[in-house]
């Protein structure tokens, strides 16, 4: 009941019986004789003050009365009510407080013991449900794996461009501006996937095309997905280091085409001119051949630069780092008679592992074959730390004889001269020794265990049900509240008052997509608010001045901010008081946060009128979300975005489900009409 309800009737409680006794005296008047109505009209002449303050004194206890049962009936009622609906949707380990007269007491344990009731079979269903869908999460675990393993960026689209998954290789190449729900025209030309779109229907699956992105190039590869739910899959990879070896190889290659035909052409004059005159003066010979000497060394500096050059770029596309111990096992099973002897562990080559996993099977196959081998023993290690490893083949029995390994493995000496390594057969023990490039050395930090930990929650094939329609995106009011997308963010301050100088020390947010909290979709910096933290502020966050000296300012931030929060509505506690920090960066840098604003604290007035704590910590309690990570700017919004998403099926049972009745419903709080300016669009 709305304050302005109950006022009337706690009025019509004290007009009653004023009412009631003026139409008393009303009927006893017409009923009369006419002497008597005389005598009583005289008499209430008489007593007319008197009875005027007995009318005033009947209604005022009248209307004491009235406002004494609504408090003692009406409003432990309506709370009463109100706590079961929280128990129905939102929180059904929630109870409702006996208040109010022995009979409301009696109702409300009843209720409590039908509430325990409920909760028991919900555990049941909730038990059947899991099992039932143990299945499904297993998949899911297992593509999430599968999606983490791979090395290229996968991105799945709707038809409408908005991301439905995306691996961590995709995370990788496009940082923080990938994410569920965000459209991938932000990460990619939009001409550029239409166009791809159009080829993939006109047949050319899977359609493949190049674009730029921040000075680098992406190769993208896209196809339709079957069925009739439409949407695509985009592949992508940096291609920026393979384009630019080519092109370096390329223009090597032209360059030293160009010196050998000169070079080819000086020689052939000189050892012409010799052959001509063989009586040639002495020094005029000397020049001859110092220019032959000259032109052959040119020639032969130009082989090592060209051969240098192709043993690093064109196969760059295919090399990958692989340790010893796993290529000599791969040559082991290519080859019957090998074994593995001494291995040193921290070596790793940077090879094309296919290739030289062929070659080295070559090898031991021919000294098997041609060369009577029996057992090889296969080997590795490292001598320093120069940029080459060494493969060692051994067998029993004769060394090879010269030129033998170059004739019968030329294929293998052509594959690891390409790495920019060296084959040969040592002339004095049974031994071949190749080199290969080996890792860089840098530390190479563990990968994440995927085994204890479930993987991160990068899928929701169940979005696009929860996204408006394109043409009705842009139309905020009419969107329906469980289909729209949400930033809910928080920020820690040097203080409480932005007029007197107080700035933003730190900024958290986390976005809802498709009703489910993505604690993988989150965004956190430190602000430098450029002065000092007092230690009241510092005791409360803990963000003290050594901890932000250096962070980017709010100006710097805030575009951030803007970027991560694009197409969604803005959510926040009290959120007034983090816009008013925020407004005088919008109108230095120009980024305008242009999104509809929703404060929990005003949708918690209009989902429960008759309690009093609307803080988060009251709220939490209330709807059962654990408090943790509290004063902290990212800790703040993940709490924030749980209870948002608890009081979402209670402001349904309400009947608000769009957000333009959100907003109409809030305004009309008894906390909005405190202070109006708690609701309005973010935009300054």
């Amino acid at each position: 009941m709305s304050p302005a309800a109950r006022a009337g009737v706690v009025v019509a409680g004290a007009l009653a019986p004023v009412a009631v006794a003026a139409a008393v005296g009303a009927a006893l008047h017409a009923a009369a004789p006419a002497e008597q109505r005389a005598v009583l009209a005289a008499v209430v002449r008489e007593q007319l003050a008197f009875l005027a303050v007995a009318a005033v004194l009947v209604a005022l206890l009248a209307g004491l009365v009235v406002a004494a049962a609504l408090r003692r009936w009406a409003t432990p009622a309506r709370r009463l009510a109100a706590d079961v609906r929280v128990v129905l949707d939102a929180n059904p380990d929630h109870r409702a407080t006996p208040s109010g007269p022995p009979e409301l007491r009696d109702l409300a344990a009843a209720l409590n013991d039908l509430a325990a009731r409920y909760a028991a079979a919900r555990h049941d269903v909730a038990e059947h449900v899991a099992a039932a869908a143990a299945d499904l999460e297993r998949e899911r675990h297992r593509l999430a794996v599968l999606m983490g393993t791979l090395t290229v960026a996968v991105l799945v689209c709707a038809e409408d461009g908005r991301i439905l998954l995306y691996n961590a290789a995709a995370r990788a190449l496009f940082g923080d501006d990938v994410g569920l729900g965000r459209s991938v025209f932000g990460l990619l030309d939009r001409d550029l996937v239409v166009h791809g779109l159009a080829r993939a229907d006109a047949g050319s699956t899977p359609a493949e095309a190049t674009a730029e992105r921040e000075g680098r190039l992406v190769r993208v590869r896209l196809a339709r997905l079957p069925g009739e739910t439409g949407g695509f899959v985009l592949v992508c990879e940096d291609a920026t280091r393979p384009g630019r070896s080519a092109a370096r190889h390329a223009e090597l290659l032209e360059s030293t085409t160009d010196l050998v035909r000169g070079a080819a052409g000086s020689i052939g004059a000189a050892a012409g001119a010799l052959l001509d005159y063989p009586d040639v003066p002495d020094e005029q010979r000397r020049r001859f051949l110092e220019v032959i000497a000259e032109e052959a060394g040119r020639l032969g500096e130009a082989s090592r630069r060209l051969t240098a050059e192709t043993g690093a770029d064109p196969r760059a596309w295919s090399v990958s780092d692989i340790s010893a111990r796993d290529l000599l096992g791969a040559v082991a099973a290519r080859a019957e008679n090998a074994r593995i002897a001494d291995v040193a562990d921290e070596v790793w080559f940077s090879v094309d592992s296919f290739a030289v996993t062929d070659a080295l099977a070559s090898v031991v196959g021919l000294l098997r074959e041609r060369h009577g081998a029996g057992e090889v023993v296969l080997g590795a290690g490292a001598d320093g730390a120069g940029r080459l490893a060494r493969v060692d083949i051994g067998w029993a029995g004769e060394p090879l004889r010269a030129g033998v390994l170059e004739r019968d493995a030329a294929e293998a000496a052509a594959v690891v001269r390409r790495h920019g390594g060296e084959l040969w057969a040592d002339a004095h023990r049974p031994l071949v020794r190749v080199l290969l490039p080996r890792s860089p050395d840098e530390p190479r930090p563990a990968p994440p265990a995927r085994v204890e930990e479930p993987p991160p929650a990068l899928y929701d094939f169940e979005l696009e049900r929860f996204q408006p329609d394109p043409a009705t995106w842009s139309e905020w009011e009419t969107s329906r509240l469980d289909r729209l997308t949400y930033t809910v963010f928080d920020t820690e301050t040097t203080g409480f008052s932005p007029d007197e100088g107080d700035e933003i020390v730190s900024i958290g947010a986390v976005r809802i997509v498709g009703g489910r909290l993505l604690r993988t979709e989150t965004f956190e910096r430190l602000v430098d608010p450029g002065r000092g933290i007092p230690r009241t502020a510092s005791a409360v966050h803990g963000i003290t001045r050594d901890l932000v000296r250096g962070a980017p300012t709010l100006d710097e931030v805030l575009p951030a901010f803007a970027a991560f929060a694009s197409g969604s509505v803005l959510v926040g506690h009290n959120v007034a008081f983090d816009m008013a920090f925020l407004a005088a960066a919008q109108r230095r840098t120009g980024t305008v946060l242009a999104a509809p604003l929703l404060d929990t604290l005003l949708i918690d007035g209009v989902v429960h009128p008759d309690h009093e704590g609307h803080t988060l910590e009251a709220m939490a309690e209330r709807l059962g979300v654990d408090l943790v990570g509290r004063h902290t700017a990212l800790g703040d919004a993940l709490l924030t975005g749980e209870i948002f998403l608890r009081l979402l099926p209670l402001l349904a049972v309400r009947g608000v489900h769009t957000l333009g009745e959100l907003r109409a419903a809030a305004a009309a709080t008894a906390q909005a009409r405190t202070s109006e300016r708690l609701y309005r669009r973010s935009a300054p």
